[in-house]
């Protein structure tokens, strides 16, 4: 009986989609392009200004960058960062992002420099990563925070 149950386990883990699907790991970024196009969600991998992964995704009409951090020679990240910015040359004063920051446990909000208004959401992966239907999950989360943010500023 053991014994079946085994080769019923390796069975299942071999047929396609019935087996572990890949976690999402910040030190392989081909996990989260992987994820993106089993979606079918546009995006775009490249480098960001320091050499670390970057990427550029339009997830059904939400366009964010996700940072990779905690790297090593710009490979073998530990976090990743989503970041969504909005040009408004100044027109959001701190104390409204003061409020949101307030009434919001997740998605950080700020004034760059440059007066744009910027949320973001840091997330550690570690060395074993999120589940695929975990990240789903938060990249649903994620997606709402952005629509908040930009309700939030009259964007």
């Amino acid at each position: 009986m053991k014994l079946l149950s085994i080769i019923t386990a390796a069975a299942l883990i071999a047929l396609p989609g019935l087996g572990h699907a890949e976690n999402i790991l910040a030190k392989d970024a081909t996990t989260l392009a992987n994820f993106f196009e089993t979606e079918g969600v546009d995006f775009e991998v490249m480098a960001d200004d320091v050499g670390d992964p970057k990427l550029t995704v339009d997830y059904y009409g939400n366009d964010f960058s996700i940072y990779f951090y905690g790297c090593e020679d710009n490979k073998n990240c530990d976090a990743i960062q989503f970041f969504s910015g909005y040009q408004t040359d100044g027109g959001i004063r701190l104390v409204k992002i003061n409020e949101w920051n307030t009434e919001n446990r997740f998605g950080r909000a700020y004034v760059s420099e440059e007066g744009s208004a910027r949320v973001e959401l840091d997330v550690y992966l570690g060395d074993t990563g999120m589940n695929p239907d975990d990240f789903a999950e938060l990249l649903g989360y994620w997606s709402r925070i952005v629509q908040d943010f930009e309700e939030f500023i009259n964007w």
